[in-house]
Parts: structure tokens; C-alpha cells; sequence
């Protein structure tokens, strides 16, 4: 794989509050995104993952506290992120073989 710039992005998360713990995050929506260094077109893979809910405060993050580093870092933990790259790179790779029409034929 050639040297990809990867990005992600939170698109959305889901609390709730359980016995001992307010506002526990327990669902992520996340996109991936890699740019293609050839043309700079980007490629990108969203899904939604869910995460184990703590039953106690131990390495709890309260809600307030709470970074988009510390949920990529959850994310980071809780995808195969190996796997999710060599997706992405496989669309690149079709999308370098995809000769796009110009015009409509009809035009």
C-alpha cells in the first residue's frame, strides 16, 4: 500500500446511564477516510461499532471530560484496523481502474 493519509471522523455516538455510571458511550458511528497521494481523491468506509459498557468507575471517562481522541482511541481498540485499511486500499485500487465517460453519450 502506497502511503496513505487516513483520517477518522465521528459522525455519532449513543449514552446512557447505567446503575453506577452516567452517561456511558456504548455505540459509535465512525467514518474512515484514506486519500489517494495520486490524485488526492479521497475513499472512505463508515459503520457504526458498539463498545463494552464498564460496570464500575475504573478507567471510566466522565462524559464532560471526554476528547474525540478518547473515542478514536476506543475505536482504534475495538476495530481491525489492518483490515480496515487494506478496504480502503482496495478501493483505491478499483477506483484507479474506473475510467469515468466524460459526457453522457446522449450529449
Amino acid at each position: 500500500m502506497e502511503n496513505l493519509k487516513y483520517s477518522w471522523k465521528i459522525e455519532n455516538f449513543l449514552k446512557k446511564d447505567t446503575e453506577n455510571l452516567e452517561n456511558v458511550i456504548y455505540s459509535i458511528t465512525w467514518t474512515r477516510t484514506a486519500v489517494d497521494p495520486t490524485n488526492n481523491t479521497p475513499t472512505s468506509i463508515c459503520s457504526t461499532i458498539p463498545l463494552e459498557v464498564p460496570v464500575n468507575a475504573e478507567g471510566f471517562v466522565p462524559y464532560e471530560q471526554l476528547t474525540e481522541q478518547n473515542i478514536i482511541a476506543w475505536l482504534e481498540e475495538n476495530v481491525e484496523l489492518e483490515k480496515l485499511n487494506t478496504r480502503l486500499w482496495g478501493q483505491i485500487e478499483h477506483n484507479r481502474s474506473v475510467v469515468h465517460a466524460p459526457s453522457f453519450p446522449w450529449n
